[in-house]
């Protein structure tokens, strides 16, 4: 069931570059990314779980199937759509020797694209999402939901001097940047969500308007998962010689990435390793190697316009005239791998070199197992084998990809108006400790035709113009969503990706 639901998505799902969302549906990816207020059906059990009891359409039961969406911050990018999406495809599939190689022309864009006005790092992040099934009713005053979905997150940071021989001087030291970060973890989650009015904090308004508190408890089952940090600096002062080169290194890994990992400390080649052990993306998908458990908490305001009853009744009447003010926190919890496991503590060391090591011949994508060839092929030593005697088996816990989010929305009968930001409590697959905003609006030039558009921005990161529509029957959907990608601090643009719901049903 699963290798055939991933075959369709990766076949027709190609990418965007969203950052730090806790869940992306085709609906959302048209509007910038956010969704802390606009989500409502049961996808809001990742996102904010109160919304599960706002009534914005005739409806007492949503039932769907197939939801999905992709994310693509691509290292290089291509302008045509088959040439881009073939590219996309390189960054989730196992890594096969010579897909990545560079040309100078390609390496001096990549400067130029990612590491302007001297940047040292460029952080990089893919992600993969299918909301497989999900049903949701409002009962007596209360919603309920059940979901369940699968989610790919892939996040990889390069030096710039990987692609340069270029120093950078600041405060007269010239600095050579080689970091290598990698953080990949596959996830699947079960989730329970239940919404209710709080009725002692209404009537904080003169106006009609309803205070609703949600929480989605959910059960995880984790697939592969890798995060390895290799922090690796050259510098030489202003009149000297020497050259101090600063490393630091930790690894976790579980599932075959871990037996490719222990092959190759053991002699094998890196290529060699990774052809043997892991096996194709839709494959590893159905590997668990560990188990976990989480809760997804959001409060949403919502305060009427006028006279509108509907935010108080739960009767098939919709909200038409509203303000919602929204607030989550989700992921909040763990995840334990017991299967297949290697980790090795932080480890620190301190020397001197001769000369700054040489740029790259081939690009870092984050594709799975490419980071242990890409260090073999490409790096000034090896951290693996200088800490083949730290490395230890067993289980290990790590938190899940937590993040704060807010959210308004303004509806005025046939348009909504909103705004999100979203920001991680750590580095991970999934998201980052930038802030991160999407703003974006829905127009109903006809009641069953909603057109969607919106951007999102962060400090450091490509910018994104999303559009997107449906058709909103009053049985069913059928939601599409597309991007447009603007390379980073850059005026070119590419195609970027689009988001599908198969359908989704309202009794």
């Amino acid at each position: 069931m699963w290798k055939v639901l991933t075959t369709i998505f990766m076949g027709f799902i190609c990418a965007t570059n969203i950052f730090a969302q806790p869940v992306i549906t085709p609906k959302n990816l048209a509007l910038g990314g956010g969704g802390t207020t606009y989500i409502t059906d049961f996808n809001a059990n990742f996102y904010n779980p109160a919304n599960l009891l706002i009534n914005d359409r005739k409806k007492t039961v949503d039932i769907g199937f197939l939801s999905g969406a992709s994310t693509f911050n691509g290292v290089l990018n291509f302008e045509n759509p088959d040439d881009q999406k073939d590219n996309f495809l390189k960054y989730f599939d196992k890594f096969s020797s010579g897909d990545y190689n560079l040309t100078p022309a390609n390496s001096e864009l990549i400067i130029d694209t990612h590491y302007k006005r001297e940047r040292l790092n460029s952080v990089h992040q893919s992600r993969f999402e299918v909301t497989t099934f999900g049903v949701n009713w409002i009962k007596n005053n209360r919603a309920y939901s059940i979901a369940a979905r699968t989610r790919v997150g892939s996040s990889y940071e390069a030096g710039r001097n990987w692609y340069t021989d270029q120093l950078v001087v600041e405060n007269n030291v010239a600095m050579s940047n080689q970091n290598l970060v990698h953080r990949y973890q596959v996830l699947h989650e079960f989730s329970f969500g239940y919404s209710e009015s709080a009725s002692l904090i209404n009537g904080l308004s003169s106006r009609l308007d309803n205070f609703l508190i949600g929480f989605a408890p959910k059960f995880i089952l984790a697939g592969p998962y890798q995060n390895t940090e290799w922090r690796n600096g050259y510098s030489r002062e202003n009149g000297s010689t020497v050259i101090n080169r600063s490393q630091v290194f930790n690894h976790q890994s579980a599932g075959n990435l871990t037996e490719a990992t222990q092959s190759y400390m053991n002699g094998v080649s890196a290529n060699q390793s990774v052809d043997q052990s892991l096996e194709p993306f839709k494959d590893e998908l159905t590997n668990i190697h560990g188990y976990g458990a989480g809760v997804d908490v959001g409060f949403t305001y919502l305060l009427t316009f006028g006279s509108d009853l509907s935010t108080l009744s739960t009767n098939e009447q919709p909200i038409k005239r509203s303000i919602r003010l929204s607030f989550s926190i989700n992921d909040i919890g763990f995840v334990n791998y017991s299967d297949k496991t290697l980790h090795l503590e932080e480890t620190r060391s301190n020397s001197t070199s001769d000369t700054f090591p040489a740029e790259a011949s081939e690009y870092f994508a984050g594709a799975p197992g490419q980071y242990i060839n890409f260090v073999e092929q490409q790096g000034d030593g090896d951290p693996f084998a200088d800490n083949s005697a730290n490395f230890e088996t067993g289980s290990f816990s790590t938190l899940l990809p937590t993040s704060f989010n807010g959210g308004i929305l303004i509806e005025l009968n046939r348009i909504k108006v909103m705004g999100d930001m979203s920001i991680g409590i750590s580095n991970n697959a999934f998201n980052s400790t930038r802030l991160v905003t999407s703003l974006g609006a829905e127009l109903r030039p006809l009641n069953f035709l909603p057109l969607r558009g919106g951007l999102q921005f962060g400090p450091g990161l490509p910018g994104s113009f999303n559009v997107g529509t449906a058709i909103e029957t009053r049985f069913w959907d059928l939601s599409l969503g597309l991007t447009v990608s603007a390379r980073s601090f850059t005026t070119a643009t590419n195609l970027a990706g689009a988001g599908v719901a198969v359908l989704q049903f309202h009794l």
